[in-house]
């Protein structure tokens, strides 16, 4: 059936009106005639001591491929300091570049991360946030958050066969639990789906990680996680 020429007169022009909008939107805040909030526009680089917006993720993204980019956010972060590490190559699967060890963390770790930038950065604003989410929940603060590796050069849940980790290129971090200021020791293990405050603080924990991570897996995914989060900055997203 030919369409009728006054419909497509007039798609035509709701087309051309919606396009000269998005182009005035864009100069606007290109030019700087407009401020909007940081982490607001997905292109820009992402301010770490800014809470994370809707595009967090396309932003690490964005670090994972511009080294620049990654370690001029690193720097402009107040409460991080690190140490740029020297590219390491195992095997054809294993290895890593670009990866830093975070010397100074928002929340203190029990070993030092060593992982790539865009993780690092991941990392920072998953910590701040874990901060909030302890005193609203907790009523205290986090003291520190215990660790069980980033590079390991194996495949996907220690299988014999199969795509490698994201381990294997410190792209990944298994985040065992939480110790906070008041003396409370909050374990993955011990505390998940508990009807307590603990209980409470890690599903919290464990949802605000998806926001800013492409893999968040926990002990409802299998039993492998039964014990940690897992977290790691792949390119898809998954939040189990």
């Amino acid at each position: 059936m030919p369409h009728h020429p006054h419909a497509v007169r007039a798609s035509q022009i709701v087309f051309g009106i919606l396009f000269s909008l998005v182009l005035l939107n864009w100069a606007a805040i290109h030019f700087g005639l407009v401020e909007v909030p940081p982490n607001t526009i997905p292109w820009d680089r992402p301010l770490l001591d800014a809470r994370p917006g809707l595009f967090a993720h396309w932003q690490m993204q964005r670090l994972k491929t511009d080294q620049q980019m990654c370690r001029t956010a690193l720097n402009r972060a107040r409460d991080l300091s690190y140490t740029p590490l020297a590219d390491m190559n195992a095997d054809s699967d294993c290895g890593f570049t670009d990866v830093v060890r975070a010397t100074k963390t928002p929340i203190a770790f029990n070993i030092a991360p060593v992982t790539t930038c865009s993780l690092s950065a991941a990392l920072y604003w998953w910590q701040r946030d874990v901060q909030r989410l302890s005193r609203q929940i907790l009523k205290t603060k986090i003291k520190r958050i215990d660790q069980l590796g980033t590079y390991a050069c194996r495949n996907i849940n220690g299988a014999a066969t199969g795509n490698r980790s994201e381990h294997a290129t410190a792209n990944a971090i298994d985040i065992e639990g939480f110790e906070t200021e008041d003396g409370r020791r909050i374990t993955v293990k011990d505390d998940w789906l508990k009807a307590t405050p603990e209980g409470r603080f890690l599903r919290a924990a464990h949802d605000s990680a998806c926001t800013v991570f492409g893999e968040v897996l926990g002990p409802d995914y299998n039993n492998l996680h039964a014990n940690h989060f897992h977290l790691d900055e792949a390119a898809w997203t998954m939040c189990r």
